[in-house]
């Protein structure tokens, strides 16, 4: 009889265990408390310069990103500007975070007759026209927690060339949703102020305007 309780005392103590163990390792798999990794630092120092500012760029990418324990920025110019006769211009930004894509920031220099149809064939490519909103800046200017982007003169002369600058926000942080839009639109902004001199635009433009 003896025997047969401490049998049982034996199985339920390892059942225990057993449930514990695999309990453990599911949280730690999920990075649930006590096994949650920190956020990652998001320094200024390195943030793509296709972003413009640095410090203000980096403080908008801790307001919109989600928490990450590490974050990795790309930047790649594509087309570099090389003179006042050259109509061509890219750039690009890409932030990941533990591996997954987190915003994608492009620049670029492009022609439409009016500003509605590059929103029309830019912007409505990425996300429905009934998600965004339009804020003052350049020649058009929409936003939305996923997306902001400006339509931005650059080139005086000919058909006035203008600069296509879009931030996207692939995986959102905890923030919510204007705050999101609002932090888009001040990554956009210091993009659009970054390419304008980088690209030797010689068409006046006030971020603002």
């Amino acid at each position: 009889m003896t025997a047969t309780v401490n049998r049982s005392l034996l199985s339920l103590a390892g059942g225990i265990t057993g449930v514990l163990v695999l309990g453990f390792g599911l949280a730690y798999a999920c990075g649930a408390p006590p096994f949650e990794e920190g956020r990652g630092e998001i320094k200024a120092s390195a943030v793509c310069g296709t972003l413009g500012s640095s410090s203000g760029s980096a403080a908008a990418l801790r307001e919109v990103l989600p928490d990450k324990s590490t974050y990795v920025f790309d930047d790649a110019i594509t087309d570099a500007r090389t003179d006042d006769m050259d109509l061509s211009y890219e750039r690009s930004c890409f932030v990941d975070g533990d591996g997954k894509q987190l915003v994608v920031a492009t620049v670029e220099m492009l022609q439409y007759d009016n500003a509605d149809d590059w929103r029309k064939d830019v912007v409505e490519e990425l996300v429905p026209a009934s998600s965004v909103k339009p804020f003052i800046a350049a020649d058009k200017a929409v936003a939305s927690r996923e997306i902001a982007a400006l339509y931005v003169p650059c080139v005086r002369r000919g058909l006035g060339r203008h600069l296509s600058v879009v931030v996207q926000l692939k995986q959102p942080g905890k923030a919510d949703d204007e705050e999101l839009r609002q932090g888009l639109i001040t990554l956009a902004r210091n993009a659009a102020r970054f390419a304008h001199q980088q690209a030797k635009c010689d068409a006046p433009y006030e971020v603002t305007r």
